[in-house]
């Protein structure tokens, strides 16, 4: 029996969540591309594909970034799309100011796999989060 694509998004969003990608890698394909909204060099932001490019976009959101929760509110999945609904509240490392948004995940899967996300969130408190005070 197979994952639904639900099981899918809920086994990757375990992977990202332990220090290593190696789990993470597994459930993507090798042309998966994840699209993070906001100003280029600014956390995330960018398009990042294959495996080298969603390494390099963990990376910087772990680099910048520390969570203080994150809560799933909900889960729509239809056909080969999952839209996820989150809720985070995090610190910018540098310069230590926190921030909190709702966030929307699509999801795009083949074959079993994630194919494509998109990533939807507050991306002027994310900024403001990002400055530094003079």
């Amino acid at each position: 029996m197979t994952d639904s694509n639900e099981q899918i998004i809920r086994r990757l969003y375990s992977a990202m969540a332990k220090p290593t990608l190696e789990e993470t890698l597994q459930l993507l394909t090798e042309d998966v591309e994840f699209v993070v909204p906001g100003t280029p060099g600014l956390g995330a932001a960018g398009t990042w594909r294959g495996a080298e490019g969603v390494c390099e976009c963990m990376r910087r959101l772990r680099e910048g970034q520390e969570n203080q929760s994150v809560e799933v509110r909900e889960f729509v999945s239809e056909g080969d799309h999952v839209v996820v609904r989150l809720h985070v509240r995090a610190k910018v490392i540098a310069p230590g100011k926190s921030f909190e948004s709702d966030i929307v995940h699509f999801f795009t899967l083949r074959g079993g796999k994630v194919a494509r996300l998109l990533d939807f969130f507050d991306t002027a408190a994310l900024s403001t989060a990002y400055v530094r005070e003079l």
